[in-house]
């Protein structure tokens, strides 16, 4: 209880980031040594986040679940622009505390499903989404629905410049068609009813949705 009390006085912070940080870094080793065979590290989740910047030239990422703003935080110098929506209080309020000092960055608070469409309005540029906004016990929060990714993707969808869009969606392996999760065959078919040039397919546990010309 004692140490519990210390790690969370400590979130948002410096100190925290660097606890962090080397924690990442062990579980990126460990996966590798297990040939990829445990959860895949949020380390690897980052490195996809950034290739996909660079390989699409995509200058804004919006995310969906901020939680601690780890993804924010390891992206900060590499996008002109970022949106992360968060729907939790508290978690809202540490990481717009976090990131305060840097302008290009906006921390939103609500549910994505809402808050998405909103900051879509003002978007006239190709931009990387990472879709995270799910429940998922602890201090996340549960919306509506235990994930608004639905909503999310519709909303992406229909965006004039849906075509040009690149999209990541964490946790594939929860899309089994129950908790408010499609499956990846309804998925699919939603993406390809929306938008026929769009294809996705999983790596990493993780589902990107982009032009189906690009190649892998």
């Amino acid at each position: 209880m004692f140490w519990q009390t210390i790690k969370d006085a400590l979130k948002g912070s410096v100190v925290f980031d660097m606890v962090v940080y080397v924690q990442q870094r062990k579980e990126l080793r460990e996966w590798y040594k297990s040939n990829k065979a445990t959860v895949v590290p949020h380390r690897i989740k980052q490195q996809t986040v950034l290739e996909y910047a660079q390989r699409f030239s995509l200058a804004t990422l919006i995310e969906t679940g901020t939680y601690l703003g780890f993804m924010v935080n390891a992206t900060k110098r590499k996008f002109r622009r970022i949106h992360s929506i968060e729907l939790d209080d508290q978690l809202y309020y540490r990481a717009r505390k976090k990131f305060s000092g840097y302008k290009h960055i906006s921390i939103h608070q609500g549910d994505s499903s809402r808050v998405l469409p909103m900051i879509l309005t003002q978007i006239q540029e190709p931009c990387l989404f990472w879709l995270d906004a799910h429940y998922s016990g602890g201090i996340t929060a549960r919306g509506e629905h235990e994930t608004p990714i639905v909503e999310e993707l519709r909303c992406i969808l229909s965006h004039p410049l849906a075509i040009n869009h690149v999209i990541l969606i964490d946790d594939a392996r929860n899309f089994v068609g129950a908790n408010d999760y499609p499956t990846l065959k309804g998925l699919n078919e939603m993406v390809s009813a929306q938008c026929l040039s769009l294809r996705a397919y999983i790596e990493n546990d993780i589902i990107r949705i982009h032009h189906f010309l690009e190649k892998r």
